[in-house]
């Protein structure tokens, strides 16, 4: 689902209409930054799309590339003008997309249909965007969520589509000096001399090592797709990876230099920064020569440095957690706020800390007590955690880990994103959740339940991965070596390991 700006031209006619693409951008006043939506993974008939940008989201609507699409349904582009995109199908039938309303026709057995959008086509670096709407009904079957996910069906696959499409989830294990992946059957999906401590997920390019040194990114049929021997190598994020050089300095030292590449490892943006992150919602914080700051897939620079910096983090649901040095009566303190991706404060730095938002909540302190904030910074939980007792981490599948201080020891409880403290039965310490499923911990090490209750793996492992795709990871210390087991949600062990060390 990321990848690169550059275009790949698969027609000769749609190479001319290059030019007049980016131009229209100018005209419609639409290359600014937006909200990339990198958590929506989209799949096709069951095949999860490696789509060339994006997707995208506008004011809650989710984008995507209109090109991409349309050659997957069999359409070719015929003009491009400042009104209107015409493409045609390769059965006869035509689709007309007005630039500037939410419009559409679409041929239906020799009648034009209109198809009404959330969103107007958007254009930025050249690549028109179109909402789900239309690009479901390019399709010909409209599109759908699938229900606690964030998978996305543009033409949907048969029977249970969540099942289906979580078996695309590939998890990592080292077994026997190689790298496998299974789905969350267990059942065998590569088995590689490459490695990586990385699921695979629903990516469709991987970072690994070879005999301890960076290779590239390696595909889903084993092959090393990008040779790229870099000191260390990121995930792709919006199209573009960062990669981290070890460079030697006059006086014979070595210092940090990074970039980023895209899907076809050319270097997009070259090794200049000191420290680069993943892109999200549209940009990348950097630091060079001491300066931290916002850039853009192009590599300009979008947000400055801000003044009386001391920290920041990556955007999140639109905003960044920036911590500054700034007054209060009349004293010189550090306080928390959120820019937004033009950085401006979207919420002003009052907080005494916060964390980074995830699925639309953070955690906030002030004058010592914690709560929990939404992305207006109106209080969900008013602060009221101090001391032992605090929130953990970040909110994942619904749930963030709460501790509660008492005289002798802690509890950890869930709580949802409206606040409300989950209680899971017969469970004196809950450990994380995920997929619906709490871990939790007992003399016996770590087991699994359901919120109700329910156990679906008694406590036995040392350590563990919390559910994801429907499966979750288990492991088990025998005299300082490891059995690795992928548990499924009825209990059972559907993959296992030998020892490993």
């Amino acid at each position: 689902m990321h990848l690169s700006r550059s275009w790949r031209y698969k027609h000769p006619l749609t190479a001319v209409l290059a030019a007049g693409l980016i131009a229209l951008a100018a005209c419609f006043g639409l290359g600014g930054a937006t909200a990339y939506a990198d958590r929506w993974e989209i799949f096709d008939q069951g095949e999860h799309l490696l789509l060339p940008e994006g997707p995208i989201e506008v004011d809650g609507v989710v984008m995507v590339p209109l090109r991409s699409i349309a050659e997957r349904f069999g359409y070719t582009f015929v003009s491009v003008n400042s009104k209107e995109i015409v493409l045609t199908h390769k059965e006869g039938r035509k689709a007309v997309i007005r630039l500037g309303t939410k419009t559409a026709l679409l041929d239906y057995d020799g009648g034009a249909k209109v198809q009404l959008m959330a969103q107007i086509p958007r254009n930025y670096n050249g690549a028109w965007f179109i909402d789900l709407a239309l690009a479901g009904a390019l399709g010909g079957q409209g599109h759908s969520a699938v229900p606690g996910t964030n998978l996305i069906q543009l033409r949907p696959v048969s029977g249970d589509a969540k099942e289906q499409l979580e078996r695309q989830y590939w998890f990592n294990f080292k077994d026997k000096g190689e790298t496998v992946f299974v789905n969350n059957q267990g059942q065998l999906q590569l088995q590689t001399p490459y490695t990586s401590p990385l699921d695979f997920g629903y990516d469709d390019l991987l970072p690994v090592k070879k005999s301890g040194y960076t290779a590239g990114y390696m595909n889903r049929a084993g092959e090393l797709a990008i040779d790229a021997p870099h000191y260390q190598l990121g995930r792709f994020s919006e199209g573009l990876a960062w990669f981290k050089d070890l460079v030697k300095t006059e006086n014979g030292g070595v210092t940090v230099r990074m970039g980023y590449m895209n899907r076809a490892g050319k270097v997009i943006i070259p090794g200049i920064y000191n420290r680069a992150e993943d892109f999200s919602d549209g940009l990348a914080k950097v630091t060079r020569t001491g300066k931290t700051y916002y850039i853009n897939h192009n590599g300009q620079m979008v947000i400055p440095p801000i003044p009386g910096l001391l920290n920041s983090e990556s955007f999140s649901d639109g905003l960044a957690a920036v911590t500054v040095r700034t007054t209060a009566g009349g004293k010189s303190v550090l306080r928390t706020g959120f820019i937004d991706t033009a950085g401006k404060w979207a919420i002003k730095p009052v907080y005494d800390s916060a964390t980074p938002f995830s699925e639309g909540v953070a955690t906030a302190t002030v004058n010592g007590k914690s709560g929990l904030i939404d992305t207006a910074g109106k209080w969900i939980v008013k602060p009221q955690y101090s001391g032992g007792s605090t929130f953990l981490g970040q909110f994942r599948d619904g749930h963030i880990l709460l501790t509660l201080s008492g005289k002798h020891d802690y509890t950890h409880r869930l709580v949802d994103t409206k606040g409300k403290i989950i209680t899971v039965p017969g469970t004196g310490e809950v450990t994380g959740f995920g997929d619906g499923i709490a871990s939790y911990n007992d003399t016996g090490g770590y087991g699994f339940k359901t919120l109700a209750g329910q156990v679906i793996v008694k406590p036995m492992y040392s350590y563990f991965w919390d559910f994801t795709a429907g499966a979750g990871k288990g492991f088990i210390e025998y005299n300082d070596v490891y059995e690795a087991h992928l548990i499924n949600k009825a209990g059972r062990v559907v993959w296992s390991t030998g020892m490993l060390e």
